[in-house]
């Protein structure tokens, strides 16, 4: 089974459609795709319902952010009951603790002579994040490619980087255990920490009740792939992959990196 459980539509900062998202990876022959765009389930019906028209399996999914000691830690919640009453209700707070970081980093971009208009890009997306933003300060020719906005001006530690209240890892994983999901540490690599700080970081998160880790992510190697799904197999934990696909320049294109989850991980997220 080929399958992409980490990719992003343009409602968030992807670049097409959830139907779109659906319709390519079928033609690239994958079998099982989740949309996980950040913060978000906006796009998840419309993608189901292509799904099951051309006979794709399909993975409820969203990128749920989180800071822990100013570190971003993303989670990756599947299977998440987004029907239930009380959902929406707080999906709007964890949206609005996203918007309110978008203000204030709009708001440095400004002081330093970089005038982005947030009210037209929430007309454009449903989730405006930082490649968002990043996007349009090159459309505005502020900057020669979204990378150069991270590096100059919104990445971690930059002169307009926005340090806001986020939930904590362990407040992620409870909201998504508590409509019924699976959490998942997304691209574990990225927190930039040593196998045993990496391990260190992952037990209180398994005690709070983590269910996976993204061993599969597409800029893994192979030592760290093989690293991180040995930590999934010592803590009993599902591992996931994907390719973060947004657009040609974020992420990998759809299709290109897909891996095959093992017996556990299939039953666990019922694909």
């Amino acid at each position: 089974m080929k399958c992409d459980l980490h990719v992003h539509s343009n409602c968030s900062d992807g670049i097409f459609a959830p139907e779109s998202i659906v319709e390519m990876a079928k033609a690239r022959g994958l079998d099982c795709i989740a949309i996980t765009d950040h913060d978000t389930f906006d796009g998840v019906a419309r993608a189901q319902a292509r799904a099951r028209e051309l006979g794709l399996k399909y993975v409820v999914g969203a990128e749920i952010s989180s800071v822990s000691n100013g570190m971003d830690v993303h989670m990756l919640a599947y299977n998440v009951d987004v029907n239930s009453p009380e959902f929406q209700e707080k999906m709007a707070q964890i949206a609005d603790l996203r918007n309110q970081r978008n203000v204030a980093m709009v708001e440095k971009l400004k002081e330093h002579g970089i005038d982005v208009d947030l009210d037209a890009l929430r007309q454009q997306v449903n989730s405006v994040g930082r490649a968002v933003i990043a996007r349009e300060m090159v459309r505005l020719g502020y900057c020669k490619d979204v990378a150069d906005a991270f590096e100059r001006y919104i990445g971690a530690g930059k002169c307009c980087f926005v340090h806001t209240r986020r939930l904590t890892p362990i407040e992620a994983i409870r909201f998504t255990l508590g409509f019924g999901g699976i959490p998942v540490l997304a691209h574990p690599k990225q927190l930039r920490l040593n196998e045993k700080e990496f391990e260190q970081f992952l037990q209180p998160l398994v005690s709070a009740g983590l269910a996976g880790i993204e061993a599969n992510y597409f800029t893994h190697n192979k030592s760290e792939r093989n690293f991180y799904n040995k930590m999934a197999k010592k803590y009993r934990l599902v591992s996931t992959g994907g390719s973060d696909f947004h657009d040609y320049v974020h992420g990998v294109e759809l299709g290109t990196k897909s891996f095959s989850p093992n017996g556990y991980t299939r039953k666990i997220l019922g694909i």
